[in-house]
């Protein structure tokens, strides 16, 4: 049976923890992740702490905010006044939009405070700046053919 590394497919379930101890991300023991070692779909760390496992193996590290969504970047949040927002639409705090960023590309954020006279998008991941517990377990491990 092959061990987690390059040439391989790996199966796992996950679970992501704040340092509070809430869950904010996993595969909920339902529908796995299933990824080819070395593609880039995971975080390198989440690669480098799993490279050698045989299936049935766990393992629980952290992530610092640089090794996973990356640091809270305060020139991402942007104030915006309330009569720029598109008429007919709700405007609530945590509603995920996409809006223009740039002429032809759109990106996401995430509506923060709102105010009277303004309201703020954030483009931020909502995990960044969070250090997080990963727990994994690996199910299966394919070669690559």
């Amino acid at each position: 049976m092959p061990q987690v590394g390059p040439g391989t497919y790996v199966t796992m379930e996950y679970d992501a923890f704040l340092e509070s101890g809430t869950r904010v991300l996993g595969t909920n023991n339902k529908n796995p992740l299933v990824f080819k070692f070395g593609s880039g779909e995971v975080f390198s760390t989440i690669e480098q702490e799993i490279v050698g496992l045989d299936p049935g193996a766990e393992r629980e590290f952290m992530l610092e905010p640089e090794e996973a969504f990356g640091e809270f970047d305060d020139s991402r949040v942007l104030r915006v006044p309330l009569e720029e927002f598109p008429k007919g639409k709700q405007l609530k705090k945590g509603t995920l939009l996409q809006v223009e960023v740039k002429p032809g590309k759109e990106g996401l954020c995430f509506v923060g405070d709102i105010q009277d006279d303004h309201f703020v998008l954030d483009f931020n991941h909502p995990l960044a700046g969070r250090t997080l517990t990963y727990r994994i377990r690996i199910l299966d491990v394919h070669q690559i053919t």
